[in-house]
């Protein structure tokens, strides 16, 4: 191999030997140079700016807030059950203006299970607007076995207004279900409330039974140019109630539709007369007619129920038969008649079933 030509190719090599010694032993007096500063570098938890729902999303986020039901609390207890013992002042008893007393009720638990002291008794309605001071709850004072009986005992005022007053309340358990009280969701104190310087109105008494539903009249007042009644009814539930044209006040052979009027509490409704307390003074007899009660739209998609009354109907009536089709032109569509029946028979028996019609009448006698 030549001689020049090796020294060329060792030169580079020696030459890179020496600056790697010299760079060893200055490695403590040189500061090698960063290649990136260190505000260069990215932050290891980067800072977001705050996030703003957009209005789409919030409207969206109302949205699905809106369509979460509410929780339920007027749903009857299964489990429980209550039967009524006993009450003092009974219903229309008389006290003046401003009096105080304290309701008691006796109360029989006839379930199976025992009711401890978060049961309690919850102000239910009252319709005057006039809850005679009572508070809005009361729990059991001691647990309560099956077969056991409880006092209920509220501090009442009397209204400082003369009138006649009615307040509900409603027994619940620990899951705030009520607890019937011999079929009834609500137990109630009704008094009169006289002036001592002025006569009390008579106080009204009704009641009657039909269909498995009974009816009291609870309130009877009459003015210049109208009267008002009020009356509760143990009925399957609180979706249950009279219809429209089915409540009418009887004034001897005279019969006066209701003008208005609804329901005021589970079970309990007050209804309007056109009629005067001249007239009403002067008549032999005097009362309440409710012809029928049936739900009053509890469902808004009625289709199981029309379903049901499909099946029923069906066997009941061969040879009719139907499509259960909920819409604002009815429950159903596809009507097929049996021989002998017309399109309207068929209608009210086919309303009759889905709503769950209770024919009466229910007579509630005020004079």
């Amino acid at each position: 191999m030549n001689t020049a030509f090796i020294k060329r190719l060792l030169w580079p090599v020696i030459l890179i030997f020496f600056v790697l010694m010299s760079g060893c032993s200055g490695a403590d007096q040189i500061s090698p140079t960063p290649i990136i500063s260190s505000t260069a570098l990215p932050s290891a938890t980067p800072t977001l700016p705050a996030l703003t729902p957009s209005p789409t999303v919030a409207a969206l986020e109302k949205t699905l807030t809106s369509t979460i039901p509410a929780p339920q609390t007027n749903l009857i207890s299964v489990k429980d059950s209550a039967s009524f013992v006993s009450e003092n002042y009974p219903d229309n008893s008389v006290l003046k203006p401003g009096e105080k007393f304290v309701k008691t009720f006796k109360i029989k638990n006839a379930g199976s299970i025992p009711w401890p002291t978060s049961y309690s008794l919850v102000l239910d309605a009252d319709p005057q607007n006039e809850t005679l001071g009572s508070p809005s709850q009361i729990n059991l004072p001691q647990e309560t076995p099956p077969g056991g009986i409880v006092s209920l005992s509220i501090p009442l005022t009397a209204s400082t207004v003369p009138g006649t007053y009615t307040v509900y309340w409603a027994l619940k358990n620990e899951h705030h279900e009520t607890i019937q009280v011999d079929g009834v969701s609500q137990i109630w104190a009704k008094i009169i409330v006289c002036d001592p310087n002025q006569p009390c109105n008579p106080p009204v008494v009704g009641s009657a039974a039909a269909g498995g539903v009974s009816a009291t009249l609870t309130n009877f007042a009459s003015g210049g140019q109208s009267a008002t009644a009020s009356f509760c009814m143990t009925l399957p539930n609180r979706n249950y109630g009279p219809q429209g044209g089915s409540v009418s006040l009887k004034v001897d052979q005279k019969t006066v539709m209701a003008s208005s009027g609804g329901s005021l509490a589970s079970g309990c409704f007050e209804f309007e007369f056109p009629v005067g307390a001249t007239e009403l003074s002067q008549a032999q007899h005097v009362a309440i007619s409710i012809e029928q009660v049936r739900m009053m739209g509890g469902d808004p998609y009625p289709d199981k129920a029309c379903q049901a009354a499909r099946l029923n109907l069906m066997a009941q009536y061969p040879g009719l038969d139907f499509q259960c089709h909920f819409s604002m032109a009815g429950y159903y569509t596809d009507l097929q008649l049996p021989d002998g029946m017309t399109k309207e028979q068929a209608q009210q028996i086919i309303f009759d079933a889905i709503e769950g019609a209770i024919y009466g009448p229910w007579a509630l006698t005020i004079k």
